[in-house]
């Protein structure tokens, strides 16, 4: 890749990736080059309808490709490590969806072996991170506004796992990483871990909304392994606490609301990512205050406002965009592999944790 050159893209993958990924990388300024997915008609499909001019037939074929520069795992996440190991040894750049892994082993292995290519990217897809509102947030905690942090709120309810007509698929198998705890606890782990600090232990209890759906593919009544709501308490390293409850049981329209509060002030996020603060003698009376940005202002007409997922993924690749072609790979706010360990540690904790029905040490 020269200095002129686009970082070009292989995307792993044909869900997502078609949805936000490859559209908001692309007006980020990445190239997609190529795509490759379980199901090639799917690959064939996406690759014509976004104008990607290489499919291949697996994700081995498109990881040997001379003309991909970065590799984009979006597949279930049993799949991560190998195609992320592989990846990386063939000397390509990586981002790997997430949750990271099925367990700590096998996020370890990743990230041993991003360790052993110190000059390529391997980061986790926690594209939230570099949504404006997010690094507004963050930011202000850092610069004091709250004083010492006391603790931290998150709940993100919707209502898609609430219909049980809904088909059987592998985000119900938890033997291919499928569930709430990993496709939504992840994000917001991680979110805790970034703007607090390390967790150091947790609590949690785990809900399965309906045992048993219908798989399409065979007509038969599948049991449902994954589960469909998590709540979770928090402690920290530094003594803050923090509770956690994400759930697609919830009727209704999606929600979602990140509080922050300390011993001199409090920050919250809404559903609409609008952030608000409160603060000295106003924190007794709850007077809110609407903190104004313009977040919006230097976006594309194509990305929508509304979407945070679609803001932090088009806000990641203009960072990567800028930093690949000059061979930095180091890049401030990205999650990396050991991030995504941590992450996976937690994730694995609160697995433990309902089981045992105790406190566990992440």
């Amino acid at each position: 890749m020269t200095t002129q050159q686009q970082a070009r893209v292989g995307y792993v993958g044909a869900g997502w990736t078609e949805r936000v990924q490859i559209p908001m990388f692309r007006l980020g300024g990445l190239t997609a080059q190529a795509i490759c997915a379980g199901n090639p008609q799917n690959a064939e499909r996406v690759a014509q309808r976004l104008d990607i001019p290489e499919v291949y037939p697996t994700w081995q074929a498109l990881v040997a490709a001379d003309t991909v520069d970065v590799v984009s795992i979006v597949t279930p996440p049993h799949l991560h490590r190998e195609i992320a190991v592989a990846a990386l040894a063939a000397g390509k750049h990586v981002i790997c969806e997430k949750p990271t892994a099925l367990n700590v082993a096998e996020a370890e292995a990743m990230l041993a072996a991003a360790q052993a290519a110190p000059d390529q990217l391997a980061i986790i897809d926690h594209e939230l991170r570099f949504h404006p509102q997010r690094l507004h947030l963050r930011q202000l905690i850092k610069d004091g506004y709250l004083g010492s942090v006391l603790n931290i709120h998150i709940s993100v309810q919707n209502s898609g796992r609430l219909n049980p007509a809904d088909p059987w698929g592998w985000g119900y198998d938890a033997e291919r990483g499928g569930g709430v705890l990993g496709a939504m606890g992840s994000h917001v782990l991680d979110l805790s871990r970034w703007l607090v600090g390390k967790i150091d232990s947790l609590t949690a209890t785990l809900q399965i909304g309906h045992y048993y759906r219908n798989d399409p593919a065979t007509s038969a009544r599948r049991l449902v392994t994954a589960d469909d709501q998590a709540h979770m308490l928090l402690r920290f390293a530094n003594g803050a606490q923090g509770s956690i409850t994400v759930s697609a049981l919830t009727p209704g329209p999606s929600k979602s609301e990140v509080t922050v509060v300390g011993a001199k002030g409090a920050l919250r996020l809404d559903s609409q990512e609008r952030l608000w603060g409160v603060k000295g003698d106003d924190l007794h009376g709850g007077d809110w205050q609407l903190l104004e940005t313009d977040y919006a202002r230097d976006l594309p007409d194509e990305v929508p406002a509304n979407q945070p997922f679609a803001v932090g993924s088009y806000h990641l690749a203009r960072v990567l965009a800028d930093a690949l072609p000059r061979g930095e790979t180091l890049i401030d706010d990205a999650a990396s592999f050991y991030d995504g360990l941590a992450v996976q540690r937690a994730l694995d904790a609160a697995r433990e944790s309902h089981r045992e029905q105790t406190w566990v040490s992440v």
